[in-house]
């Protein structure tokens, strides 16, 4: 089997190589057609799991079929209220639909730029937390080597593989995070995976 240059480095690290055997090929997870509706996806996703923030992505994109700009800042954000978004949400929503149909907002030229211009620019975006910049360079840019540090998963699936207590996730991760580099995003993928196939396993069948 011919194994991708970021399996086989990050495979040097004992702990990731149990990992990337149990869970295998990763799913896109936030990667929606465009530019602008991956954003709007990691919008409705901040602070609520993956379960949950699909069940309400499905019924907010279902207001504007096309799930082009001008369609969705026709919408009022009450609307976008009625189908489960908080106030804060569906007003940031709103906002990104606007500046996008306008123009103010280019997806086109943040694809352009480097790690650094790209997260800048996202982070022009309102509502757009370090979180939400990092989850569009994993998932919609495609970006090799972003580490997540605040994400809640990744602090979990870290303290229980590589024993770090809670208390010193933050003092540890970065050397942990540097024997991935330069494929961080991937080791995040991967982590997230772990979460998933530990909770299915907990589970049990049916």
């Amino acid at each position: 089997m011919t194994r991708s240059p970021y399996d086989l480095a990050l495979r040097k690290d004992p702990v990731m190589r149990r990992v990337i055997d149990a869970v295998g090929p990763r799913p896109a997870y936030y990667r929606e057609r465009t530019d602008f509706e991956t954003a709007c996806r990691i919008i409705v996703g901040q602070q609520l799991s993956y379960a949950a923030a699909t069940t309400i992505w499905g019924r907010v994109r279902g207001a504007a079929p096309r799930w082009k700009p001008a369609d969705v800042a026709a919408l009022a954000a009450d609307r976008l209220r009625t189908l489960g978004l908080s106030r804060s949400k569906a007003t940031f929503i709103h906002e990104l639909a606007t500046r996008t149909d306008s123009g103010d907002l280019n997806f086109r030229r943040i694809r352009r730029g480097d790690d650094e211009a790209a997260a800048e620019a996202l982070r022009g975006i309102k509502g757009f937390g370090p979180w939400s910049v990092e989850m569009f360079l994993i998932f919609a840019l495609g970006r090799d080597d972003i580490f997540s540090v605040g994400d809640a998963g990744l602090r979990r699936a870290v303290c229980e593989l590589y024993g770090v207590p809670p208390r010193d996730y933050e003092a540890r991760i970065g050397a942990i995070a540097a024997r991935w580099r330069p494929w961080r995003s991937h080791a995040c993928r991967y982590l997230w995976g772990w979460l998933e196939s530990s909770a299915r396993k907990a589970k049990g069948p049916g």
